[in-house]
């Protein structure tokens, strides 16, 4: 090797490689794959190492990923002998295959619980949602083989129709860490994905585990099947009551009959955060008790108040539309506008309005039989006619109120019947950490982490799916560390932007990692490595707080520093 001095722009990936090697990524996806030790030149363990800091660092799609690595410290990554063009998109295809062949989700669940142990967090609720992503390119899909892939046209969350799609579903903890994902099929509903991800979950978790389990997912997992389902599995769970059910709306009407709320405030000291009562009672579905929390939100208040005021003024309109043909209608006799009288009532029940018809006689002149201009000894001939008129339009307030107080709370349902052990505060505050799922789709969305996929086969396509959520994985540990070292201290982190931070997101971390460089030396066949000078204290002050020191950047033997 040729004598050299080059500067690298490594950013945060000797970072994340340590908290790879931490939660034994590589030896756990070599030790359930099968692959050929002599003739690969690389593992398959290394390889998707490879990607998931690629995809954290800068996000090159699967065929520049190499291009990537050319201004990486691979040696001190991968070790030695290790170079660039070993991470070209054909070595990662492969080991996408014998990922796919080792069932992803498997794989998967084994890092996530290696990464609890190393968090110490447990096994407790978790927080369940699924996501579609768009995939370009025509793909054969296997209708014999039942564990294949369908890639084919579903309920788009991306607005785009237009295209084949997969749906990742994934469960996480309420402190954002991905504990259990699987790709699904693009045509795949939200209800029958909680129950296919059910049984997933209980092949893979230990009695334990399953008996400290809160299952937490949106009102998709409230059907009459899944309810069963979840009985039988002896699951406990929490969720959204659909106002499909018709409890929803008997249960609603109950809390403000009753009247009996618990103040319970806010939930955050954010500005205009919403003040929420609760309400508790006890009923049934096909026969299985339940315990069913009304929740009154006063910004969900105000939000349908402005609802209702458009839903007013549109039932109104068009009301006086109709009102208007009806109106300009004549009939000869009374039976006749009773008639349509009746008929216009039973078709225009309004929701938000009351009203009143009556029908009123006027007299019209009867239109002359013969042709041209009437003779002045000629007189006028009239006819009665009937008419409907409106006689009152107004707002119904008592139906306004009950429909207001309707749209103001939500139900939110469980299993857990034990007030003392899960309060009703503890289902609505649980039910409120769903937004640890949504946010993690969210950065999947973002162009830096994801866009539409195109691979060559399903099978790649599903194993590319859980490597992403394996960088979700490690995205959610940098962010878990560095926010639970935070609360030990006094000053904030101050971040790109001049932003003053105690718990940042795991994106502003690494833009801040991002700045990291190393001055790279070869030399009569040494390789000396160093740190500029100019490095941000914060910068440092980061690596420092999530474990370990800058010289994991240059020491060929790095030690964690907690």
């Amino acid at each position: 090797m040729k004598d050299q001095i080059v500067t690298l722009n490594v950013g945060p990936s000797q970072l994340l490689s340590q908290l790879c090697d931490e939660i034994r990524l590589e030896d756990i996806i070599n030790e359930q794959v099968t692959w050929d030790q002599a003739r690969c030149g690389l593992s398959p363990g290394t390889r998707i190492k490879a990607i998931l800091l690629n995809i954290l660092a800068q996000g090159n799609p699967l065929y520049k990923i190499n291009e990537f690595y050319e201004t990486q410290d691979v040696e001190q990554l991968f070790g030695a002998g290790i170079i660039a063009d070993h991470f070209n998109d054909d070595a990662l295809g492969r080991a996408l295959d014998y990922l796919y062949k080792a069932v992803p989700w498997k794989v998967y669940t084994s890092l996530a619980l290696s990464a609890l142990k190393v968090l110490e967090l447990r096994l407790g609720t978790l927080h369940n949602d699924t996501t579609s992503f768009s995939v370009y390119g025509q793909y054969l899909n296997d209708s014999d083989a039942e564990t294949k892939l369908n890639i084919t046209y579903g309920h788009s969350k991306q607005k785009r129709p237009d295209l084949k799609q997969i749906v990742l579903g994934i469960s996480v903890t309420p402190e954002r860490i991905p504990v259990l994902a699987k790709v699904e099929d693009g045509n795949t509903s939200d209800k029958a994905w909680n129950l296919t991800f059910i049984k997933k979950m209980r092949e893979t978790l230990n009695d334990h585990d399953w008996s400290n389990l809160l299952y937490q997912a949106d009102s998709a997992l409230i059907t009459k099947e899944n309810l069963k389902e979840l009985a039988d599995y002896e699951l406990d769970f929490l969720s959204r009551l659909p106002d499909t059910f018709t409890l929803s709306t008997e249960l609603k009407s109950k809390a403000w009959a009753t009247n009996d709320w618990q103040n319970i405030g806010t939930l955050t000291d954010k500005k205009e955060a919403a003040m929420y009562r609760l309400q508790t009672f006890e009923d049934e579905i096909d026969g299985q008790t339940y315990r069913f929390v009304v929740v009154h939100s006063d910004q969900l208040a105000k939000l349908k108040a402005n609802k209702l005021v458009r839903d007013g003024q549109k039932e109104r309109e068009q009301f006086e539309k109709e009102m208007t043909t009806l109106h300009k209608g004549t009939f000869h006799c009374l039976a006749d506008a009773q008639e349509a009288k009746q008929a216009f009532e039973k078709a225009h029940r309004l929701t938000l309005h009351r009203y009143q018809l009556s029908i009123d006689t006027e007299e019209l002149p009867i239109k002359r039989a013969k042709r041209g201009r009437p003779k002045k000894e000629d007189q006028l001939e009239f006819q009665t006619v009937y008419r409907v008129h409106l006689a009152l339009f107004e707002p119904d307030h008592d139906a306004l109120e009950t429909k207001r107080q309707l749209l103001s709370t939500f139900i939110l349902i469980t299993n857990k019947l034990e007030e003392t052990t899960f309060s009703a505060l503890d289902v609505l505050k649980t039910y409120k950490g769903q937004t640890a799922a949504e946010t993690r789709f969210r950065l999947l969305k973002e162009e830096q982490m994801i866009d539409a996929v195109f691979l060559k086969t399903p099978e790649r396509i599903e194993a590319l799916g859980i490597v992403y959520v394996m960088a979700l994985l490690l995205y959610g540990m940098l962010e878990y560390r560095i926010r639970t070292s935070m609360k030990q201290e006094t000053e904030p982190l101050i971040l790109m932007g001049k932003r003053k931070l105690f718990a940042p997101t795991g994106k502003a971390l690494l833009e801040q990692l991002a700045d990291i460089q190393l001055i790279l030396i070869r030399q009569n066949g040494q390789t000396m490595r160093f740190l500029p000078d100019n490095i941000k204290d914060q910068t440092k002050r980061i690596v420092t707080l999530i474990g370990y020191d800058m010289s994991i950047y240059i020491s060929d033997t790095p030690k964690k520093n907690c």
